[in-house]
């Protein structure tokens, strides 16, 4: 699997046209095949960062992604920032739930 996260801070006045575009992404994306999750967040504070969030099934499927035009408008957003966006891609190899918080609390010594 591969997650991409992107943290933009948006110009003043341009948050909710940042918001509105993401949004405009999110349904395609999760309609996309190999897309298993689209989020978006917002921070709160002085800066109010908006992270946008994507797990994709395989690197293939997320570059195709990548180069489709529904991307563009991720691309758009980004250029409403005050300052240049994060941006991270991940490749995920193993994924682990409440097992892990389990095995790890029922052997720590407390």
């Amino acid at each position: 699997m591969m997650l991409a996260m992107m943290k933009i801070v948006p110009s003043p006045g341009k948050r909710q046209e940042t918001l509105d575009i993401l949004l405009s992404v999110k349904g395609p994306a999760l309609a996309t095949p190999g897309c298993r999750a689209c989020s978006i967040f917002e921070e709160q504070g002085d800066e109010q960062t908006i992270a946008y969030i994507e797990l994709w099934q395989s690197p293939a499927e997320m570059y195709r992604h990548i180069r489709s035009s529904l991307y563009s408008r991720i691309l758009e957003a980004m250029e409403l920032s005050t300052s240049k966006p994060e941006i991270c891609f991940h490749t995920v190899l193993r994924t682990e739930g409440m097992e892990l918080i389990e095995s790890l609390r029922s052997t720590s010594t407390m």
